[in-house]
C-alpha cells in the first residue's frame, strides 16, 4: 500500500526531471572553457585506457581534478559512444538520484509532503539546471554529501540499526564513510571538510557527544581509505610532484587565493550570498516563511526543530567557509539540498491544518514575488525593445563588450551584454516575460484560494517553460560560447602534418580540441590548465611565443590559427606585415591559415 501511494509522486518527479534535464541533454553543444576541458579529459581517458592520470589536449597531464566524474563519463562513453549526451549523462542522472534522495530524506524525517516538495524545489530551481549546462562535478559532490548526512541523521535519531548490521558493524555508519570517500574522489578534500565540520558543529551545538560512540570511527576510516586512497597513491606514484600540486596548490593555496597560475577570479562577497536567491528561484517566494522553521534555541525540545538546526548548520557553515576564500557561483551548490528540505517543510506546512495561521503571510510574500517578477519582465521587454530599435549588428558577438577578465567567473560573460544583445533575443525574452508574469499571478490566485498544492504545481510547470527559454538563449549564444563550428571547418580542411595554433589560453578554444581530436599549440598561453602538465618531459613543443610562431607561419607546414577579433588587432600591431588567409569566422573569432 505504501509503495502504491508513493508511485504517483515519484513518477511525477521522474517525468519532471526528464522534461527538464533529459530533453536538454544533447544541447547546447559543449562550451569552451571548463565544459569542454572536462569532456576532453573523459574522451582521452577512453582512448588511452589510463584511468589514473587525467590528460587533456592529447596527452598533457591534467592533475588538478579528482577523477570520479571522469570515470563515470568514460564509462558511459565506452558504453554508448562519444557524444555530448554521453559525457553529460552521469551528471544528469546524479541530479535525479539527488532529487529522489531528498524525497526519501524529507519523507523519513518530516513527512511525505515535505519529501515531495523538497525534491520538486530542487528539480525546478534555476541553480541545479544552470550548473548542469556546464560539466562540473559539484552536483555529484552534493549527492555524496547529502547521502552522508542522510545516513548520519539516521544514526543520531534512530539509534537501533535494526537489520542494517553485519555483526557489530552498523552499515549506516560505514555508508557515511563510503559517501565521504566518494565525495573526496569527486572533488578532493572538500568532501571531508564539509561533512566533518558540519557533523562536528552539530554535535557541539546539540551536545550529543554520545553519538561519537555509535559512528564506529575506526571501521569507518578503514572503509574510507579502501575507497579513497588507491587513486591518490597511484596518481602520486605515476606523476612526479602530484602530491604538492594536487593537495597544496589546488586545495590550500587555491582557498587562500595564492594558487599559481592565477587563472581564476572571485566575485564580490555580497553577490555570492545574494545569488542564493537566484539559485532557488522561483521558490524564493517562500524564503520569508523560513522564519517559522527557524529554531528558537540551539537545543530545541522537538525532533523536527533539532533536525532544522542541522539543516541551518549545513547551509551556514558552507557559506561562511567560502566567505573567507575565493568564490565562484557554483560553490554554493552543496547548500541547495538543505534549502530544498527547508522550503519543502514550508510548503508542506501551508497544506496542513497547522499552517492555517501562515496563509496570510505566505500570500503577501507571493504577491511581493509576483510584483518583482512583473518588474523584471517589464525590464527585459524594455531592454529587448531598446536593443532591437538601436542595433545594426547582424552578428550577436558584435553587440557584446569583450572583457576577458570576466571569463574567470562562470557566468561573467553576462556582464558583456548590451541592450543590442537583448535585441537579438527578442522572441525568447517575450516568452520568458510572459511566463514571469502569468506564472506567479496564477500561483498567487491559487494561494488566495488556499490551494497550495496547485500553487506548487504552477511554479513547477512555469519553470519547465523558463528553463526551456534558458536553453534557447544558450543555443542563440552558441557561436560565442563554443568553437564547434570552427572545429568542423578544421576537420574538413585538415591534412596530416598540419598544425593548429590557438591564441592565448587553451581553455578558451578547448572545443576545437574535443571536436577534432587534434592537439592544439598555444601562442603566448603557458597558463591555466596546461601549466603544470607543461613541465613533464614528454610534452611536445606546443607552447609558442611570437618569434617561434612567426617561424612556423612562414614554414612549408600549413598552420591553422584561431584568434579573437580584438586579439587579432593587438597581434597585428605587434607583428606588422603578417600575411594570412581568412578561412572561417564565427562568434567574434577568426580562423586564419598561412596557405590553402
Amino acid at each position: 500500500m505504501q509503495m502504491r501511494r508513493e508511485a504517483l509522486p515519484l513518477a511525477f518527479l521522474v517525468a519532471l526531471w526528464a522534461a527538464i534535464y533529459v530533453a536538454a541533454i544533447s544541447s547546447p553543444v559543449l562550451l569552451d572553457d571548463s565544459d569542454a576541458v572536462h569532456a576532453e579529459a573523459v574522451r582521452e581517458m577512453v582512448l588511452s585506457g589510463d584511468w589514473v592520470t587525467l590528460t587533456i589536449n592529447n596527452g598533457i597531464r591534467y592533475l588538478e581534478k579528482a577523477p570520479l566524474m571522469y570515470w563515470l563519463g568514460a564509462l558511459t562513453v565506452s558504453l554508448f559512444g562519444l557524444a555530448e549526451w554521453t559525457v553529460r549523462l552521469p551528471v544528469v542522472l546524479g541530479h535525479l538520484v539527488l532529487a529522489l534522495l531528498l524525497y526519501r530524506m524529507g519523507t523519513r524525517f518530516w513527512g511525505t509532503r515535505t519529501g515531495f516538495y523538497a525534491a520538486l524545489v530542487y528539480l525546478t530551481s534555476v541553480g541545479p539546471y544552470a550548473f548542469t549546462r556546464i560539466l562540473h562535478p559539484d552536483g555529484i559532490l552534493t549527492l555524496f554529501i547529502a547521502s552522508s548526512f542522510y545516513l548520519y541523521l539516521q544514526v543520531v535519531y534512530e539509534p537501533d540499526p535494526g537489520r542494517k548490521r553485519i555483526g557489530r558493524l552498523d552499515l549506516r555508519c560505514l555508508g557515511i564513510y563510503a559517501a565521504v570517500a566518494l565525495a573526496v574522489l569527486t572533488k578532493g578534500l572538500i568532501g571531508i571538510i564539509f561533512v566533518g565540520s558540519i557533523v562536528f558543529c552539530h554535535l557541539l551545538l546539540s551536545g550529543r557527544w554520545e553519538v561519537l560512540k555509535r559512528l564506529q570511527i575506526l571501521p569507518g576510516l578503514v572503509v574510507f581509505l579502501i575507497i579513497a586512497a588507491p587513486w591518490h597513491l597511484a596518481a602520486g606514484f605515476a606523476n612526479e610532484t602530484f602530491f604538492w600540486f594536487y593537495f597544496v596548490n589546488e586545495h590550500f593555496l587555491r582557498y587562500l587565493d595564492l594558487r599559481y597560475p592565477k587563472d581564476h577570479a572571485t566575485m564580490p562577497l555580497w553577490l555570492f550570498w545574494v545569488l542564493l536567491l537566484v539559485w532557488v528561484f522561483p521558490w524564493t517566494a517562500f524564503l520569508g516563511e523560513l522564519a517559522r522553521h527557524l529554531p528558537r534555541s540551539l537545543r530545541p525540545p522537538t525532533r523536527a526543530a533539532q533536525l532544522n538546526v542541522f539543516l541551518y548548520t549545513w547551509v551556514l557553515l558552507i557559506m561562511v567557509f567560502f566567505s573567507f576564500s575565493t568564490t565562484q557561483e557554483y560553490y554554493t551548490f552543496p547548500v541547495l539540498p538543505a534549502l530544498a528540505l527547508l522550503l519543502g517543510q514550508v510548503l508542506a506546512r501551508l497544506e496542513s491544518p497547522e499552517g492555517a495561521d501562515d496563509h496570510r503571510r505566505a500570500v503577501i510574500g507571493l504577491a511581493v514575488f509576483a510584483g518583482c517578477c512583473l518588474i523584471a519582465a517589464i525590464g527585459l521587454v524594455a531592454l529587448a525593445w531598446l536593443g532591437s530599435a538601436t542595433t545594426e549588428a547582424a552578428d550577436l558577438s558584435q553587440t557584446m563588450v569583450p572583457n576577458p577578465d570576466r571569463y574567470l567567473i562562470t557566468f561573467g560573460r553576462l556582464q558583456e551584454m548590451t541592450p543590442a544583445t537583448f535585441g537579438h533575443l527578442t522572441t525568447i525574452i517575450h516568452q520568458t516575460a510572459a511566463l514571469l508574469i502569468l506564472g506567479p499571478l496564477a500561483a498567487l490566485l491559487a494561494s488566495w484560494r488556499k490551494r497550495w498544492n496547485l500553487t506548487a504545481l504552477i511554479f513547477a510547470l512555469m519553470m519547465v517553460g523558463v528553463l526551456f527559454c534558458y536553453r534557447a538563449a544558450m543555443l542563440t549564444f552558441e557561436p560565442i560560447l563554443t568553437s564547434k563550428s570552427i572545429a568542423r571547418v578544421i576537420e574538413l580542411n585538415h591534412q596530416p602534418g598540419d598544425r593548429i595554433v590557438v591564441n592565448r589560453i587553451y581553455e578558451l578554444s578547448s572545443t576545437i580540441n574535443f571536436y577534432t581530436g587534434l592537439q592544439l599549440s598555444v601562442l603566448n598561453g603557458l597558463d591555466g590548465n596546461l601549466w603544470h602538465g607543461s613541465f613533464y618531459p614528454d610534452v611536445p613543443p606546443i607552447f609558442l611565443d611570437d618569434e617561434a610562431f612567426g617561424r612556423l607561419w612562414k614554414s612549408p607546414q600549413r598552420v591553422f590559427f584561431y584568434i579573437g577579433n580584438n586579439d587579432l588587432e593587438a597581434f597585428l600591431a605587434r607583428n606588422p606585415g603578417f600575411q594570412y588567409l581568412l578561412l572561417a569566422e564565427s562568434g567574434g573569432h577568426k580562423l586564419l591559415v598561412n596557405r590553402l
